[in-house]
């Protein structure tokens, strides 16, 4: 017994010397802001998906983390109906959903249900949720896992995650068992470390848990400039994403993990960092007036990140001033005359403010809490970084929205295509020869052409049994004349409510059913003339090539699937008009 109680001693006092020389400092603690924000998180999980706890038991963690209010954005298709704004535990509570897409993630935020399901690819999903009065941001863009990374760069998003620990703690564990997966590309020295710090984090978690998680944090410099080269474009709000789970996977894919910690826990998260919204007027105490003022500040990005786990509370403002006005941080400025910048902040000392020109650094190693830098009147997207560059790796502490200067200049336009030299009509409003249905067995699908004045339109029936989504489809077919390339189908369309639909190629060689090719349209209840450019197609599933050889296109297809529609809808279809071009 002696023996053991020896060894247990020292082994204790082994792992408190660990602790002693890994623990992060204390994070700092400073005096009331004075900028008035409210500090608050968005992207948390609920036990409505992956999360642990219900919202009630989340709310109250927030409020002991001082927070105001919180976002939900359990995963979904966005056709759920959105809880209405409330308050609990005193935290204003709102309700988003997080889209999964073949680029990645989508958080949408301030929307109502959307009348079909939001899946697909990432474009799409960007272009339902802004045309439902949605903010859309892309969540963990630089997640090392390929289904949660997001590569539709050209879509316009609303804003973008540019800090998330779930992303920074699969990065630090993709590290650390680098040598298992792929011996020959790992670096020792970067492994080791990874698990030195993984190690250190387990063992430091208990006894300060938001300093832990904070130190962790890692900071993209690619993606910092692949947002700077939007900015210079276009609005692109920045913000951080706790992405709260409230459970740990053991591996780096928790998909293939059956074991989960349950932690770290929603409170410390909520200890970890913070955005702090710039309201256009004072709460009001009623949920849902109260979510129209935050929702405001986030959609204009009038906030800023704080990492909380490094100091707190943070206080923050930058301001621009030239012969326009002055405008905060996520506003427009009018070019025109020199640029005054201020930079107001709490920052302690050992900490240094960087001013930055989208990805250029315009002045740095700022100690003070009040300054001002001069800068040109041209177009310019100015942002702000404040460094805990008190400590041997230096974290991010503050990271601003920016503000753009823009020119008189009128935004370039998208590209235009050429206008079609020739055509070949598929449905000319008189007969629905050549016109087919497919469907698989559970499903139902009928066509017909329907009379209207001066002619006739084909009316695509279909309907979807209400059981397991896979494999069920109902198709309108039509077999292509082959060895004309034509690159382009033009269509008038319309159906019973609103939906999307596939427009699908088919043929190329080696498969009995034929290598398909796809692009998502929607379909309004209102006839809408839509031209789909088979350049833009992408493949369905496994395929022998990645675009189609149009010369050797088999058939058309208008495809009703499961992707886009609920299981067990049923409804009509409407083509007046549809025509192959070149």
């Amino acid at each position: 017994m002696k023996k053991f109680l020896l060894v247990t001693a020292a082994i204790v006092a082994a792992v408190a010397v660990l602790v002693g020389v890994t623990l992060p400092p204390r994070r700092l603690a400073l005096a009331a802001p004075t900028d008035g924000t409210l500090p608050g998180i968005v992207h948390v999980h609920t036990n409505r998906s992956d999360g642990l706890s219900p919202p009630d038991e989340i709310a109250a963690a927030a409020a002991r983390a001082g927070l105001k209010f919180v976002v939900f954005t359990d995963h979904g298709d966005a056709t759920r109906r959105p809880d209405p704004p409330v308050y609990r535990s005193g935290v204003l509570c709102l309700d988003g959903v997080e889209i999964s897409t073949t680029g990645g993630h989508y958080v949408a935020l301030d929307m109502p249900a959307s009348p079909y399901p939001l899946h697909g690819e990432a474009r799409d999903v960007v272009e339902d949720v802004r045309r439902l009065g949605g903010f859309g941001i892309a969540a963990h863009p630089d997640s090392p896992k390929p289904q949660l990374r997001w590569q539709e760069w050209t879509a316009p998003f609303d804003g973008i995650e540019l800090l998330n620990p779930d992303t920074s703690w699969r990065l630090w564990t993709q590290q650390a068992t680098a040598a298992i997966r792929s011996p020959k590309s790992s670096t020792p020295g970067s492994t080791w470390h990874a698990r030195r710090r993984l190690a250190a984090a387990l063992l430091d978690y208990p006894f300060r848990p938001a300093e832990t998680i904070a130190g962790l944090i890692q900071a993209s410099d690619a993606l910092a400039y692949r947002w700077a080269a939007l900015a210079t474009r276009r609005r692109v709000v920045t913000l951080a994403g706790i992405d709260a789970h409230a459970r740990l996977d053991l591996r780096d894919d928790p998909s293939n993990s059956r074991y989960a910690l349950p932690l770290p826990g929603y409170e410390p998260s909520f200890r970890v960092m913070s955005i702090h919204v710039r309201p256009d007027r004072a709460l009001s105490g009623i949920a849902s007036v109260d979510a129209a003022i935050v929702m405001r500040a986030i959609r204009g990005g009038h906030s800023y990140t704080a990492i909380d786990g490094i100091a707190t509370p943070a206080s923050f403002a930058l301001t621009a001033t030239n012969e326009h006005g002055t405008v905060h941080e996520g506003d427009e400025l009018g070019a025109g005359g020199p640029v005054r910048l201020r930079v107001r902040s709490n920052a302690p000392p050992g900490f240094t403010t960087k001013v930055w020109n989208g990805a250029t650094e315009l002045s740095g190693d700022h100690h003070e809490q009040d300054f001002t830098v001069p800068a040109s009147g041209e177009p310019a997207v100015y942002w702000v970084e404040i460094l805990s560059t008190d400590r041997p790796s230096p974290v991010v502490w503050i990271r601003s929205n920016a503000i753009y200067v823009r020119g008189s200049e009128p935004p370039a336009r998208p590209p235009t295509r050429s206008p079609a030299a020739a055509s070949l009509p598929i449905f000319d409003g008189r007969s629905a020869a050549g016109w087919r249905v497919e469907h698989d067995p559970t499903s139902l699908a009928a066509v017909e052409t329907a009379p209207t004045v001066g002619g006739a339109e084909l009316r695509f029936r279909y309907g979807l049994s209400g059981g397991a989504s896979v494999g069920q489809v109902a198709a309108l077919a039509f077999d292509t004349p082959r060895g004309t390339p034509y690159d382009r189908l033009t269509f008038s369309i319309r159906a019973e409510h609103p939906m999307r639909i596939s427009v699908q190629l088919r043929g190329g060689e080696g498969q009995p059913a034929g290598d398909r090719w796809q692009r998502a349209v929607y379909v309004d209840t209102v006839e809408q003339q839509r031209t789909v450019y088979f350049d833009d197609l992408t493949p369905v599933g496994e395929t022998h090539a990645s675009t189609p050889a149009l010369e050797s296109i088999r058939s058309l297809l208008f495809v009703v699937d499961a992707t886009h529609t609920k299981m067990g809808d049923s409804g009509r279809i409407w083509i007046k008009r549809a025509e192959l071009q070149r």
